[in-house]
């Protein structure tokens, strides 16, 4: 069934490398720089993920060629990969997740930077689902049960916490979770080993269309609406030593966020260019928003919530960690 092999290709980043770093043109730091940029040449972290198609979006458009900038992508299984690269060096940005950046800067491994949004949640874009044929019901039938989320401590688990308690039940007492990576959640389904998955798309449709799985509740819904999911950024020594640099991705990206917030079609004919997501897949999944700009206010309430579920020990504040538009 072509949606289950989706759900598997999904996570063979690996067989991504050679693809994207097509996507990243040719160059050195010795090249022509007629805008005088610190760093005309930067080498970006990808995770082949919706979340990253602005960055491909600003590529074939020209967007970053015309800042004076030269891109090469580096495949990132997720975000928290991008964060020794990012400190040595041989990686200058990277798509962050807001949640493992904010758990790392919370471990004092590294100080972020943000430089722009580039991915938030929609209504249905991450949910809670469970076998067709399931004795479970709703949402309060799942007291004393076990969830699946792809991993401890993720954006998913926080998502899913927040709705549980919305809905009446104690999340850190009534329920269990436990790690169960994203292409093996039908599997654990039907074998019964958790009584309900968390999960994004696009493997909701997976899971709907493999299983006829039940949506139980919709994650970024309530207290979770316009959930920020990831965005753009560094370090703090980088953003410091580049700010020309810093300003002209900028200026490239939030022409890309222009484009994708106002036509859909211009991310969903994107999507298969990195991703294993065929273009008809892409067309029918529930993605999330692209924000055309980074909400300072948003963003602290994602620590307050991590601060709230014991993510992180000190909430960040947000404002010292984004890097104001240059125009």
């Amino acid at each position: 069934m072509m949606l289950t092999r989706i759900g598997r290709g999904v996570g063979l980043v690996a067989s991504l490398a050679l693809a994207l770093s097509a996507c990243g043109g040719s160059g050195d730091d010795n090249a022509p720089n007629p805008k005088g940029l610190e760093k005309p040449l930067l080498n970006i972290g990808v995770v082949p993920v919706p979340d990253s198609a602005p960055l491909f979006i600003a590529q074939k458009k020209g967007y970053f060629k015309a800042e004076g900038l030269t891109i090469k992508t580096q495949v990132i299984k997720a975000s928290p990969d991008a964060t020794p690269k990012l400190i040595n060096g041989s990686m200058d940005m990277a798509l962050l997740n807001y949640v493992s950046t904010f758990v790392a800067q919370d471990n004092g491994s590294i100080k972020f930077k943000l430089f722009t949004d580039s991915y938030q949640g929609t209504s249905k874009s991450f949910s809670l689902l469970t076998a067709k044929d399931s004795k479970v019901q709703k949402v309060a039938d799942l007291k004393g049960k076990t969830i699946g989320v792809p991993a401890p401590k993720s954006i998913t688990e926080l998502l899913l916490l927040v709705t549980l308690k919305a809905q009446g039940l104690d999340p850190l007492k009534d329920i269990k979770t436990v790690p169960v990576p994203l292409p093996s959640m039908a599997a654990a389904l039907k074998q019964g080993s958790v009584d309900a998955v968390a999960a994004v798309e696009p493997f909701v449709t997976n899971l709907q269309a493999e299983l006829g799985a039940k949506p139980l509740a919709d994650l970024v819904s309530g207290p979770t609406q316009d959930f920020p999911i990831a965005g753009w950024g560094g370090t703090d020594k980088f953003a410091a030593k580049n700010p020309k640099t810093v300003a002209a991705f900028q200026r490239a990206i939030d022409k890309a966020l222009n484009d994708a917030a106002g036509d859909r079609s211009e991310v969903t004919k994107t999507i298969p260019s990195y991703t294993q997501i065929p273009a008809k897949t892409a067309s029918i999944i529930t993605l999330g928003s692209y924000p055309t700009t980074l909400s300072q206010t948003r963003l602290q309430r994602v620590a307050e919530l991590m601060s709230e579920y014991g993510y992180i020990k000190s909430k960040p504040q947000v404002a010292d960690m984004i890097v104001p538009n240059q125009q």
